[in-house]
């Protein structure tokens, strides 16, 4: 396959299980969630959910389980606390990230764009101490819609004062790799093991940060 060069100016990481293992986190909170409304929580609602909003989820469990007791708002605030008592200084960072960061920092312009809650993006932030690195960060609850429509990601560029064109995006969803597509990004797809939508969708695939070659960001 023919190589094409790139011109990347900004770099914009998705937070969750791409820069940081949350997984248990979210599938704790989903739990908790479930529970208040008198349901079992299942694996395949966790990946139902990557990628989205805590409102789009809530919104989701109200209707699918016509719950009564509580409005959408009200489910969403729960969900809201379960997830952020999950965020402390004890999170792990996924493999390879710390390397990365290392490489590629003062070099390009960064920013992460996640549908956490932006109280939870800034205590990951500082938990790891990575203040100097990431100046700029983007709740997808700042903007209109959520992964996989393209807002989160094109609020963080223009922030970031980069066209979409010099954009790369690092994601470990479909919804995330859909969502940087539409931004008109390029997308790197990171995950172990990968789900064959997302590789298909993204311009590069990697098993990890590990992986992620300085050519990398030159070619694709």
């Amino acid at each position: 396959m023919q190589m094409a060069d790139i011109d990347i100016q900004c770099i914009i990481f998705d937070l969750d299980d791409t820069l940081v293992e949350s997984e248990p986190i979210w599938a704790n909170a989903y739990a908790k969630l479930y529970e208040a409304l008198g349901q079992e929580f299942y694996w395949k609602d966790l990946l139902k959910y990557l990628g989205m909003t805590i409102l789009d989820v809530s919104r989701d469990a109200h209707s699918l389980f016509k719950v009564t007791q509580y409005t959408v708002e009200e489910c969403a605030d729960m969900l809201r606390k379960f997830l952020l008592e999950g965020y402390d200084g004890n999170i792990k960072t996924m493999p390879g990230v710390n390397e990365f960061l290392q490489n590629v920092n003062g070099r390009y312009k960064m920013s992460i764009a996640s549908g956490s809650p932006r109280k939870a993006i800034e205590t990951t932030i500082k938990a790891k101490g990575w203040e100097k690195i990431f100046t700029q960060y983007v709740s997808s609850e700042e903007v209109e819609h959520g992964k996989p429509e393209p807002d989160v990601f094109l609020e963080a560029a223009r922030r970031l004062g980069c066209k979409s064109e010099h954009s790369l995006v690092i994601e470990d969803s479909v919804k995330g790799i859909i969502a940087a597509k539409k931004a008109g990004m390029v997308a790197f797809y990171v995950k172990n093991p990968p789900d064959p939508e997302a590789v298909s969708q993204a311009n590069r695939y990697f098993l990890s940060m590990n992986d992620i070659r300085p050519f990398d960001l030159q070619k694709i």
